[in-house]
């Protein structure tokens, strides 16, 4: 029995190892979220005012994004995201939309370092505006 026990803290340390290993790069590739606040108006128009919080989005290399829309209208919003024509981009999809929430997934392996610009167009009804704020990838 003496010799078995060991063995048995060995492989205790392997796992505790492994399940920290495990944790950090699962830690590594997170999820990051925008909110995007707009009002808008009751009647026909764009949105009266827009904060983007953050401005500059901070990401670490595999992050997924997230931008949510957050406004005093519930209904006939749209928010896009996309990537400027000159930019290059972190994530296999340049452009994508919905009534609510964006998310653009499966990170590029190659995107550490770089700042990406990028256009948040928002649809108040069929009234638009189009802000361009940033990430950032890495250091």
């Amino acid at each position: 029995m003496p010799r078995v026990r060991p063995v048995v803290v060995t492989a205790l340390a392997i796992a505790a190892f492994s399940v920290s290993v495990a944790g950090q790069e699962e830690k590594a590739k997170g999820k990051k979220h925008v909110l995007v606040h707009a009002v808008c108006p009751n009647s026909e128009g764009g949105p009266l005012q827009i904060t983007v919080n953050p401005w500059t989005a901070f990401l670490d290399q595999g992050d997924d994004t997230v931008w949510k829309l957050q406004t005093n209208r519930p209904q006939d919003n749209t928010i896009k995201i996309e990537a400027k024509a000159e930019s290059d981009w972190p994530y296999p999809d340049r452009e994508l939309s919905g009534e609510t929430e964006v998310t653009f997934e499966r990170m590029k392996g190659n995107a550490k370092g770089d700042d990406y610009l990028y256009n948040i167009t928002l649809y108040c009804g069929t009234d638009k505006v189009v802000i361009d704020p940033r990430v950032r990838v890495g250091p």
